[in-house]
């Protein structure tokens, strides 16, 4: 059980094999709809007035940026060399880095707005979100300093995987969240 023993990554998971072909089958039709998820934020973000257009612009560029990023990342499973470390490395990095990002920035500019969008139906949604991403960020700076706190690179090996897991678990549950704003916001706006 990953979750709990860090027996593998989520990379090693897939990396051959028939998890590898399912991993790919998956994921890269997963790009398309979290590209079309970020454009969607974006223009929802305006029809709110819950930002500037620059700044549903950023959000939404982060978002996409770690989207291509995840074909980087995908493509690259399954073979070797100094090319496939270099779109694993950067592809795993900027996908999981644009994301959080993107999902941060969202939930710092749906905070403000929180009980006039619409008549406060989306406090929940937005309280939900903003504990995911809390959580992620928690993981992220717990995994930056694992290696001052421990010694043992077998221990913090497996832990590393525990926390890849753990923290790729609420970035995905938190795009069924902003699916959960978008039908509350939705719901709200008709007669």
């Amino acid at each position: 059980m990953p979750y709990l023993d860090g027996c593998v990554s989520i990379s090693r998971a897939a990396r051959s094999g028939p998890g590898l072909l399912l991993f790919k089958t998956l994921m890269l039709p997963t790009v398309i709809l979290l590209l079309a998820c970020w454009e969607y934020v974006r223009q929802w973000l305006l029809s709110l007035g819950a930002c500037s257009s620059k700044r549903a612009w950023i959000i939404a560029g982060l978002g996409m940026t770690g989207a291509i990023f995840l074909v980087f990342y995908v493509t690259a499973l399954g073979t070797e060399g100094d090319w496939y470390r270099w779109q694993r490395r950067y592809g795993v990095t900027f996908y999981f880095g644009g994301t959080a990002l993107a999902q941060l920035l969202l939930v710092w500019v749906l905070w403000p707005a929180r009980r006039q969008l619409a008549n406060g139906r989306l406090l929940q949604p937005i309280v939900t979100l903003i504990v995911l991403i809390s959580l992620q960020w928690a993981l992220g700076v717990f995994s930056a300093i694992k290696r001052l706190i421990f010694e043992d690179p077998v221990f913090i090996d497996r832990l590393e995987n525990v926390i890849e897991w753990w923290y790729a678990l609420p970035m995905a549950t938190g795009f069924i969240v902003i699916a959960w704003l978008f039908s509350r916001a939705t719901i709200q706006s008709r007669p």
